[in-house]
């Protein structure tokens, strides 16, 4: 017997040494409250001799390595599991398969796990080595900026990096999901978002999430791109037509980031081009045909400066302005046609009154003597020496008078008003 106990000792060494345990994968990373699978197998010379198998988990006082035996995680004694793990395990128990699959995973299962097995020999024990180390992912997710810029300022063309990251680690086994002003980004699903060279059009607010979960980042990070002012453009307030007299205001507006402080106005009217102006808004008090032309602005920050396009502005005179001018002309025509009429009314009584008269009888006075003395201004004429309208009263004799008359007709007056407008 004696002999039998020596050679078993000189032959567990050799034995041992052939006795193996492989794990994966060696790193864990999982949700709190997901179930995390160990794939592990394992060989022994004699595995017919198995004693016990277990998991356990070395303590926070121990050595994280395995030298140590820690807390049991799994035990196939099941009164030696832990507390902390009881119902929450469930292990393979097939030949050489020595997986094990967790439930229910929380912050404090976080560490390395070890399996190890025993055989009925007094040094018939192996621990697997290496282990696998598990880490639990504390929501929620958090959104992390990256560039090279030493002053982390983002400037169009920069390389950003974001990382969807949560506490401990991160899980890489699911798709992601990203987020822009709480907008999906369809063809990002990777837990990094890299933008080579950024732009204007990446400015926003950013988050993350899984792509078949609803939970997201708790806070949007923003984005913040610096880019020149972009889209310059003239608003006119009120909008629609301009009418002569009524006041306006043209508002130079850009996209920008800072956002635009200096600002220059400009007119071109008869090809020329005029500088009137340095604030945001340029006001009309009272607008005139005189600001009829062409407008723009320039919009300018620390990053750059750009021009808007141009805004023609149009002064319309108002409709009743029209209507007197019209008004006007049409009458000055009319009495320059009355004044052509009197003319020939004048030239034919002459014509009339030298044929009838005996010559013997207007030797004194001719008729046009006649007709010419007794025009006269009239007093509202006299009195409104300022306008630009003449009164004139002609008088035509009576019968009675020592003077020939002109014509037939009965005693009375003929009088002719003439409106002469004067520019």
């Amino acid at each position: 017997m004696l002999y039998i106990n020596i050679l078993l000792q000189l032959l567990l060494p050799a034995a041992v040494a052939s006795w193996s345990v492989s794990y994966y994968p060696r790193s864990i990373c999982a949700f709190e409250r997901a179930s995390v699978d160990f794939s592990c197998m394992f060989d022994c010379s004699d595995c017919r001799t198995l004693k016990k198998t277990y998991w356990f988990k070395p303590g926070a006082h121990q050595k994280q390595d395995g030298s140590q035996v820690g807390i049991s995680v799994y035990n196939s004694e099941a009164a030696k599991i832990h507390q902390m793990y009881k119902n929450r395990t469930a292990y393979a128990n097939r030949d050489k398969n020595c997986s094990l699959q967790l439930h229910n995973v929380s912050k404090s299962d976080t560490g390395m796990y070890f399996f190890r097995f025993e055989t009925y020999s007094s040094r018939g024990k192996y621990t697997g080595p290496g282990g696998i180390n598990l880490n639990v992912a504390v929501l929620p997710f958090r959104v992390t900026v990256k560039t090279k810029k030493v002053n982390e300022q983002i400037h169009e063309g920069d390389s950003v990096t974001l990382t969807c990251s949560t506490e401990n680690c991160t899980p890489t086994q699911e798709p992601f999901a990203w987020f822009k002003n709480q907008h999906l980004i369809p063809e990002a699903t990777d837990s990094v978002l890299q933008i080579t060279s950024v732009s204007h059009d990446d400015f926003g607010n950013y988050s993350c999430g899984l792509k078949n979960s609803s939970t997201t980042s708790a806070d949007e990070i923003l984005l913040d791109v610096r880019y020149s002012p972009k889209n310059v453009k003239i608003a006119v307030l009120p909008s629609g037509k301009i009418q002569e007299g009524n006041s306006l205001t043209l508002i130079c507006k850009s996209d920008a980031n800072p956002a635009a402080t200096n600002y220059s106005w400009f007119m071109i009217k008869e090809a020329y081009v005029s500088y009137i102006g340095s604030d945001r808004e340029f006001s009309i008090k009272s607008a005139s045909q005189k600001d009829d032309g062409q407008y723009f602005c320039t919009a300018k920050n620390d990053m750059g400066s750009q021009n808007s396009t141009v805004a023609a502005l149009k002064v319309e005179v108002p409709s009743h302005r029209n209507f007197f001018l019209t008004a006007t002309a049409v009458f000055l025509f009319l009495m320059a046609v009355l004044l052509v009429m009197f003319g020939l009314i004048i030239r034919r009584r002459k014509q009339f009154t030298s044929k009838k008269q005996p010559k013997e009888q207007t030797s004194a006075v001719s008729v046009t003597e006649e007709i010419y003395e007794n025009l006269r201004k009239s007093p509202e004429s006299e009195k409104n020496l300022t306008t630009n309208v003449i009164y004139v009263v002609l008088r035509l004799l009576s019968s009675t008078s020592d003077r020939p008359r002109c014509n037939s007709q009965e005693d009375g007056t003929m009088i002719y008003s003439l409106l002469s407008y004067k520019d």
